[in-house]
Parts: C-alpha cells; sequence; structure tokens
C-alpha cells in the first residue's frame, strides 16, 4: 500500500449510503436475511433511503465483505456497476451530469467528493495529451477492492450512456492486485489495465475536458449547487487544527523549514500554542512530522520520477542517510529495496 495506516481516525469517516442500497436490495433479491443486514449496517433499512443519510464508513465495508461472502461473486462490484438500480444517481451525480462541460463537470466532483466517500479525495492531473482523474485513499483502512471497482465502472458506464459512448479510455489503473480473470474488466473498460498501482485512475484524452454536456440544465444546476451548499455545511466538519499543521509542514518540507518554531511562526502562533493545540487533537508535532514525511515518500517513490537524494532533499532530510534510516523505520526496509520490490510496469 502507498498510504499509511490512520485507525483512530477511519472511526468517524462516512459514506453516502446510495450504493450501501444498491447493494442492500442486490443482497435481499438473493434471499439474504434483513436482521443480518441491519445488524452489520447497524442501522434501519429505510434509514439507506434518506437523501442525506450518511453511514459509518466502516459498516459500509462490512456490507461489502457480508455481500461478498454470500455471493461468492469476487466481482460484484462491476456486476452492481451494470445493475439498472443504478439508474438511481445521487446528488453529485446530478451535478456532475447538469454542468456545462466536462471539465466543470469533473472539477464539481472533485470538489463534492468528500460528500460521498470522506476516506478519499479526487485528484486531477494533466499532461499534454491525457488527463488523469485519481481516486486517492486517505488512509489504507478505507481502502475496499470491490467498492473501487464498483465506483469506476459505475463512472465510465454513466458517462457513456449519458454523455457519449465515444467517449473512450486510454488506461485504468487500480491499487490492488490483479484478480485471476480479468475478462469482465476487459468488457467495461475496454482499454489497458493496470493492477497494483499507487492510486487507482480512469485515463483519458485531455481533449475531452472540452466536451458539452448534453443533458445540461442550467436551473437545474443551480439549485443542486446551492443544495449541496448548504449540505455540505451541515454534515462536513471543519478542517481541523492538526490538518491545517499538515498543510503548512507539506509547503516547508523542501525548504528545510519544517521545526516547530517556523511552522508555529508561519501560523501566527507560540511553538507551546502549537503543541497545545496539536496535543488536544491526540498527535504530536514530530509524530505528524514523520506521519507527512512518510506519506510523502511514498508518493515519490510510487512515480518514480525522483533520484533518491532528490526525495531526501523534498522531504527535508539533510541528506539521503537521514532519509534512508528514516524510511527503513517506517517499512523495515530501505528505500531502494522497497523501489526493487515494486512491480514494473
Amino acid at each position: 500500500m502507498t498510504i499509511k495506516s490512520g485507525k483512530s481516525r477511519v472511526k468517524n469517516l462516512f459514506v453516502n449510503s446510495s450504493t450501501a442500497k444498491v447493494l442492500c436490495e442486490y443482497l435481499i433479491q438473493k434471499g439474504i436475511n434483513n436482521e443480518l443486514l441491519i445488524s452489520t449496517l447497524a442501522c434501519e433499512l429505510h434509514e439507506l433511503e434518506l437523501a442525506d443519510f450518511r453511514l459509518n464508513i466502516s459498516a459500509y465495508h462490512a456490507l461489502w465483505s457480508l455481500a461478498l461472502s454470500y455471493t461468492s461473486d469476487e466481482r460484484l462490484g462491476l456486476k452492481l456497476a451494470q445493475n439498472p438500480h443504478n439508474e438511481e444517481m445521487g446528488l453529485v451525480a446530478h451535478i456532475f451530469f447538469n454542468s456545462p462541460t466536462l471539465y466543470e463537470g469533473l472539477q464539481q466532483y472533485q470538489r463534492y467528493y468528500s460528500l460521498v466517500n470522506e476516506g478519499m479525495h479526487i485528484e486531477i492531473h494533466n499532461d499534454d495529451k491525457f488527463t488523469y482523474l485519481e481516486y486517492v485513499c486517505d488512509y489504507n483502512e478505507v481502502y475496499c477492492s470491490a467498492d473501487i471497482e464498483h465506483t469506476l465502472a459505475l463512472s465510465v458506464l454513466r458517462v457513456q450512456d449519458h454523455i457519449n459512448r465515444k467517449l473512450d479510455l486510454e488506461a485504468v489503473h487500480f491499487q490492488h492486485p490483479a484478480p485471476g480473470d480479468i475478462s469482465e474488466f476487459k468488457k467495461i473498460f475496454r482499454c489497458p489495465l493496470r493492477f497494483n498501482q499507487s492510486h487507482s485512475t480512469l485515463i483519458f484524452k485531455k481533449c475531452y475536458l472540452n466536451y458539452k454536456l448534453p443533458r445540461r440544465s442550467p436551473y437545474l444546476y443551480k439549485l443542486l449547487i446551492k443544495h449541496i451548499e448548504s449540505l455540505s455545511r451541515k454534515i462536513l466538519p471543519a478542517i481541523s487544527f492538526t490538518d491545517s499543521v499538515k498543510t503548512t509542514l507539506e509547503s516547508q518540507l523542501s525548504k528545510d523549514k519544517v521545526d516547530a518554531e517556523n511552522i508555529a511562526k508561519r501560523m501566527n502562533m507560540s511553538r507551546h500554542t502549537l503543541y497545545r493545540r496539536l496535543k488536544s487533537e491526540g498527535i504530536s508535532f514530530h509524530d505528524l512530522l514523520d506521519e507527512v514525511r512518510e506519506e510523502k515518500a511514498y508518493a515519490y517513490l510510487n512515480k518514480g520520477k525522483h533520484s533518491l537524494s532528490d526525495i531526501a532533499f523534498l522531504l527535508g532530510f539533510s541528506e539521503l542517510s537521514a532519509f534512508s534510516r528514516a524510511f527503513k523505520r517506517w517499512t523495515g526496509i530501505s528505500p531502494a529495496k522497497y523501489l526493487k520490490s515494486r512491480p514494473q510496469e
């Protein structure tokens, strides 16, 4: 995995209930006992019908585990993406399809994706030819292979159904290992597939971003944006102090200015206040800096665009040996050995 553990934080993460609703309906059709679903979800089934209902991510993953076990279908995520039940779209999907262009739709998708899944975020990158839509897990506990297969397949099938069937993909990446049989993947995505990648990613021609969406309703779009802004203010937590410090640390790593004194100064407070407020959120400055460096180290190593010496510099280490010692403390192996162990593309 390219992301680190965060069990204490995962307990307080939530997802939209729309996929859970579809999954439960499918399992009920297959004859599962309703009480088993209720005990797994720790909520009543009718609550999944509520537009603003949020399901704890641990319960959501438990539902996927139950579904995979009950059906003995390892590709259940792909199958559900082709299920007629999935024609019922959520709020974020409606905003996407009512945006003026594909580019603006993806911008809104990225902006509001935390309403769909608080454990992941969207990153969009472009090069000269292609756009990369990355589904990035913030903690390894939130990664669910069946769920990500369902998410990517559903995204592709909806775009083809509601926009244009000729918007083909260049490649699809999955973070998890390849299954023994990928024929169902080939049927849906119809492009080169890669597994064991840094992030799960949809890759398509950059020129598609200018595509005007055919079913757009400007009036509905404005209403939807107004509603989702109101909803996000109610259910999304304000950014924590820890996250603010983390963002500041990330901006200062390569400048070798990640001592507590400098970070506190940049945040207009004393070092003592910095320490105290981090402690109140259950983390020390030293541990947070270590966490930031570890996350960035994985990201740089998996991109494969920097030498080990450059990565050490970008992470704020004085020399390569200091980075190597830290990485071995995090993982048990050296960064050089980690690179050799990665699957070759």
